[in-house]
């Protein structure tokens, strides 16, 4: 059997007022860290994919 989800009727989630400085600067920082170990973690698997075969 399916489960319902409810789902909410809400044009956006947050408050109206733009992000402050510091609010932008720790998004920016996040996000900064994010893509790097991202970045990382590709780099792992492409180094780990490689098979080494002997003559």
């Amino acid at each position: 059997m399916k489960t319902r989800k409810k789902e909410l009727d809400v044009d956006f989630i947050g408050s109206q007022e733009p992000l402050s400085s510091s609010e932008e600067k720790k998004l920016s920082e996040f996000f900064r860290k994010k893509k790097e170990l991202k970045k990382q973690k590709s780099l792992k698997l492409k180094r780990t994919s490689k098979k080494v075969t002997t003559d």
